[in-house]
């Protein structure tokens, strides 16, 4: 995981539990679509997102959007953005999965925009992403990485199975974070992550 590639590719398209809504790789979403969302979302974006502290232009957004799509076909990385089960250009977030430097170990990281936030969307995508990561060959354990006071985020770990393995500095990207960043892990035993989203 911290050198190479994984031997075989999640999927593409990963239904969330309920039916409502689906994680899609980034590529098979428009980038108007993408900008659009998050334009219209800076200020709550922005707050966690070092990425989103501003509007995104469109040639960055083709450009990241080729990035992606270049290391999800070598098995490095994989970004996904949420959308309604029956739509494509409406995006409600997004996800990722990526090596964290530890053999055996993916993270993942998650976002909402603030219109489709309460209804446990972030819940059900990061156990979505979860469950695919862990049935990937060689990846051993799932982790995720969340600022101390992002308190809502925080709270998503524990509902579905990581366990908290430390707290360690860490240098703030946005001015909400406090620099203090809670590791979770799962690594796939007891109830599996889906299970056990609401």
């Amino acid at each position: 995981m911290t050198e190479g590639s994984l031997s075989r590719l999640p999927r593409e398209n990963i239904e969330l539990p309920g039916g409502a809504a689906v994680l899609r790789r980034r590529s098979l979403v428009s980038d108007d679509a993408f900008i659009d969302a998050v334009a219209a979302d800076v200020e709550h974006l922005g707050e966690w997102l070092r990425w989103a502290q501003h509007p995104p232009t469109r040639e960055e957004t083709e450009g990241f959007r080729a990035e992606q799509d270049a290391d999800w076909d070598a098995g490095r990385s994989f970004v996904y953005v949420l959308t309604p089960a029956d739509r494509f250009d409406k995006v409600l977030g997004g996800g990722a999965m990526f090596p964290n430097g530890e053999d055996g170990v993916l993270e993942i990281g998650y976002w909402v925009c603030s219109p489709a936030t309460g209804r446990g969307l972030a819940t059900r995508a990061a156990a979505a992403l979860t469950e695919e990561g862990l049935g990937l060959p060689g990846v051993e354990a799932m982790e995720i990485h969340c600022d101390r006071a992002n308190v809502r985020s925080a709270e998503i770990p524990p509902r579905i199975g990581y366990r908290l393995l430390r707290v360690e500095p860490d240098e703030p990207q946005t001015a909400a974070e406090a620099g203090q960043s809670m590791v979770w892990r799962h690594d796939g035993a007891g109830p599996r992550p889906l299970l056990q989203a609401p």
